[in-house]
């Protein structure tokens, strides 16, 4: 097993163990098709390390506390983590809703941050889970922002439908695209989960690339979140914001509209 096996089979037991721990080796070794002996290896040094522990059960492991370490220095020094939070917070009280960040990362999409709605029925939704990207409004901003070769490494051949409105056609799903591009965000409604609805805007940097998504979400009743002009307006004024916190300089009109927004 080569260095770079080791690093790969080293991260898949834990992404396997932060999902469903705890487990024993012989868990991890059928789920994942590495042999037992690795597994065991891995597991021994990742135990020598602080990044697994042993549960209450002999011979099963679950995460460790080092990965907190990890997670804490990752978060302090993501600019683009601090910067969002407080205007998650702002977005999710305003809205009644829960308020996302999600971020391309490798070959995923991904939600970075998450502010709880104050209301009571929330979304189901946690940070690190992933984005669909052509069922949900975060996806369609991300693609959007992409260009037609880099957007074919996130859609597989077949676009799997979560609820009888999921766009599952490609040339439907393009031109979805192309409207969120020219709108400058993009609405979900019952496209992955029957029931709850989304609006989610771009976040771009100094070279006007859209490096991240923002969004709000919630049930579509029983609660005070609507997909209406005002909700709407707030989450693409956030998401400016956080643009300019970026680096990102609008031109005159889009200017002109953030003072609006703001007075």
């Amino acid at each position: 097993m080569n260095s770079y096996q080791t690093v790969e089979k080293t991260f898949r037991i834990l992404e396997l163990l932060a999902t469903n721990a705890p487990l024993g080796v012989t868990e991890i070794s059928n789920e994942l098709g590495i042999e037992k002996s690795s597994v065991s290896r891995l597991l021994k040094t990742l135990f020598g390390l602080g990044y697994v522990v042993q549960s209450g059960h002999r011979g099963r492991y679950q995460l460790g506390p080092r990965l907190l370490y990890l997670g804490d220095c990752y978060l302090r020094e993501n600019r683009l983590l601090k910067e969002a939070e407080p205007i998650l917070q702002e977005l999710a009280f305003a809205t009644r809703s829960s308020a996302h960040l999600a971020v391309r990362v490798g070959e995923q999409l991904m939600v970075l941050a998450k502010e709880p709605s104050p209301e009571r029925i929330q979304v189901a939704s946690s940070i690190g889970s992933p984005v669909s990207p052509h069922a949900s409004a975060l996806g369609k901003v991300l693609l959007a922002g992409m260009d037609e070769k880099e957007r074919q490494r996130f859609l597989p051949e077949e676009l799997i439908p979560f609820t009888e409105h999921t766009i599952v056609d490609r040339r439907r799903l393009l031109e979805a695209l192309d409207e969120v591009r020219r709108n400058g965000y993009a609405l979900e409604t019952s496209e992955e989960v029957m029931g709850v609805g989304c609006i989610a805007a771009p976040v771009r940097d100094s070279a006007d690339r859209w490096i991240a998504a923002l969004s709000v979400s919630g049930p579509l009743h029983g609660t005070a979140f609507r997909q209406d002009a005002r909700s709407i307006e707030l989450v693409v004024q956030k998401a400016l914001a956080l643009s300019a916190l970026m680096g990102y300089q609008p031109d005159p009109q889009t200017r002109a509209r953030m003072e609006l927004l703001n007075r």
